[in-house]
């Protein structure tokens, strides 16, 4: 049984080898400088709570231990909400919504000007239970909005991340 789970792990990895797997922060056995370019990352002020929810945590996942860092990127974010009813009662009354997050995500040089480097979009659903009660709706309207926060952000970093490994790569 051990010799056909070592067999199992080694065709895994050979094979995940093959695929052209690179790990993000490595790049021939090397650190390579992201997280740096990272932390050089100004991001501009974004509208509404829910948008200044999302630069907080943008900026705690850039830059984790927020060293100064002089700022080679502009970062501008243009969030778009939406929310769908969804789950119908025969009385028409919905029990259950969709949060719909969008995020526009605009890349800058802040040493060449304005010309845009990377472009791109991160979008999420989060759901919540509609009840009764109208503090219970408006306690989970901003739980799905605070879920929604963490899901973009991850995902904007992530993209980010791979756009700053093309470039330094």
């Amino acid at each position: 049984m051990l010799l056909f789970r070592l067999f199992t792990v080694s065709v895994l990895i050979s094979m995940l080898g093959a695929c052209g797997f690179q790990p993000l922060y490595y790049q021939d056995g090397e650190r390579v400088s992201i997280r740096s370019d990272m932390r050089s990352v100004f991001i501009e002020p974004i509208e509404d709570r829910i948008g200044q929810e999302l630069r907080i945590n943008l900026k705690t996942t850039l830059n984790p231990t927020g060293a100064n860092a002089e700022k080679k990127w502009n970062l501008k974010i243009v969030l778009t909400e939406s929310t769908q009813k969804i789950a119908l009662e025969s009385t028409s009354f919905s029990t259950r919504a969709n949060l719909i997050v969008t995020a526009r995500v605009d890349l800058s040089s802040s040493i060449s000007g304005s010309e845009l480097s990377f472009s791109g979009q991160s979008k999420t659903i989060s759901s919540y239970n509609i009840v009764d009660s109208d503090y219970a709706d408006i306690v989970a309207e901003r739980d799905a909005q605070s879920r929604a926060v963490v899901s973009l952000s991850n995902d904007i970093r992530r993209q980010l991340a791979l756009w700053l490994r093309g470039v330094e790569g």
